[in-house]
Parts: C-alpha cells; structure tokens; sequence
C-alpha cells in the first residue's frame, strides 16, 4: 500500500503543499508530518468545507462518501425540479455551497473551484453616531448613540451626526476583521503564520514544530533505532485532498490510512 501511495503522489517541488512525513518502516505507521503553512491552511480549512461540497468532490473521484451522505447527495441532485421551489433549482449552489476555505481549491481542482458560486459577500459594516455634545445635558459626554443617523438624542434633542467608531474586543475584532479580508481575497490569506513548520500528527492534530517536541514524540513511539524510520515527501494534489477529506471523516489515523497503510491514492479514479 505504501508503495502504490509513493508512486501515485511523488513530491515534486515547487507545486502544491507538501507533507514530510516520518514512517516506521516496520509497521508502516505514520509517525508525525512537518508541515509548512500552506499544508496546514488546507487542512484547517477542511473544517469549513459543507456536506454538500464533500460528497460532490468524493463522488466525482468515485470516493464513496461516509454514512448516508453519498445517496442523500445522488438523490438531491436527481430530484425533479417540479419538487423544488425555485423553477430553475441551481442545485451547485444550494447543495454544495462555498464558503470561503483553503481546503477548496485543492479538493475540487483549478476549473472546477473557479465554476463554484462566488460566498455571499460580508453583510456592510454598521455605523453609530451620537449627538455634537454642545448642549446640556449631554455637554462634554453624550451618553447616547444610536445606528441612524439623524436621530434627535434622547436627552438634549440635538440630531445624532457624529459618527463614532466601533471598537470590539480583541476576540470579535480580530475574528471579523479576518472574515472581511478573507472574503474580499486580502490580507496574508489562509489561517495560520508563516514563521515556523508545523508538526501534524496521525489523527491531523496540528502544532508548533520544535526539535524538543520532535524528540519527545520519538520517546513515545519508543523509536529507539532510528534506521526502521524512512521519510516519505508528499504534494497534495486533488487525489490526496480528497482522500485525506475522506480519512478525516472515518479515521484517527488518517495519514497512515492514505500515504501508507490504508486505501492507496492510485485506487481513486482521476
């Protein structure tokens, strides 16, 4: 299995994300991955991918998708346009909506991520606005602020017009200012920094890479010769990514399952 998984995704440089992953050459575990930013971004982003977009990109690989999904999925997007309630259903966009996500891109392949309906766009920021704070008893501290702007103030009937700014807490702040940008495509992009390599384990816990933590996880393998390791490079392409979707889906050991011991990635059809 291991060997089909190499031969179907060889690292080539320079294209899309890539996992180093380190194998026990014996039981044919996965260990642990180094991941950069760009790897980690994609599978973060699998969390923000709906059921519908999941069971479209498993089924057009020929991937069965887990459960009940795959048939709810066939049956939706058989079911006769009579029985909806629009006249002219678009089904891609109500059963298999895109929000933003760096996972998608990969999943579903250059033509097709481009042809999926662009993510409503963010709702407008709201404005507040308080009263010019001259007349008693509002004189030097308005106390009152309203979202229209005009409105007498309730306490010395001068019209609201000043405008004020919104400062949220850290948490909300940070959270929506990162919706805005990533929707309007600014900001860095993705989810997390780019400074240091990121350690991913079997069931796709992620977390800061470090030589100490490197080595603590070898004590708890109990590596204790460290020629039975190999190191295998992956590029996650859209076979890899619809795979690694599925094993997340099923599996506490995902990356065992698809790059070394479980249904090897030259089985999904392309």
């Amino acid at each position: 299995m291991a060997t089909a998984a190499k031969e179907a995704a060889p690292a080539k440089g320079g294209g899309g994300p890539q996992l180093k992953l380190l194998v026990d050459k014996r039981s044919r575990r996965v260990l642990y991955a180094e991941a950069r930013k760009d790897a980690v971004d994609f599978l973060i982003g699998l969390l923000r991918v709906p059921a519908g977009l999941a069971a479209r990109a498993l089924a057009k690989h020929g991937a069965a998708a887990p459960g009940c999904l795959g048939a709810l999925y066939a049956g939706a997007m058989s079911l006769d346009d009579a029985f909806f309630v629009s006249d002219s259903p678009n089904r891609a966009a109500l059963l298999s909506p895109a929000p933003p996500s760096a996972a998608l891109p990969l999943l579903l392949g250059g033509e097709d991520a481009a042809a999926l309906p662009p993510p409503p766009p963010p709702p407008a920021a709201k404005r507040y606005f308080r009263c010019s704070a001259y007349t008693l008893p509002c004189r030097g501290n308005p106390t009152n602020v309203t979202d229209v702007s005009g409105l007498p103030c309730p306490a010395c009937r001068q019209p609201m017009t000043v405008e004020m700014r919104w400062a949220p807490g850290d948490a909300h702040g940070k959270l929506a200012l990162a919706r805005e940008q990533e929707a309007a495509g600014e900001g860095p992009g993705g989810y997390v920094k780019e400074v240091v390599t990121y350690l991913v384990m079997d069931d796709l816990t992620v977390e800061p890479m470090s030589t100490i933590s490197a080595i603590m996880l070898l004590k708890k393998f109990n590596v204790k010769d460290c020629s039975a390791l190999e190191e295998m490079t992956i590029e996650l392409g859209t076979k890899e990514a619809v795979m690694l979707m599925r094993a997340s889906l099923q599996s506490a050991t995902a990356l065992t399952d698809v790059f070394s011991g479980g249904v090897a990635i030259d089985r999904v059809d392309g």
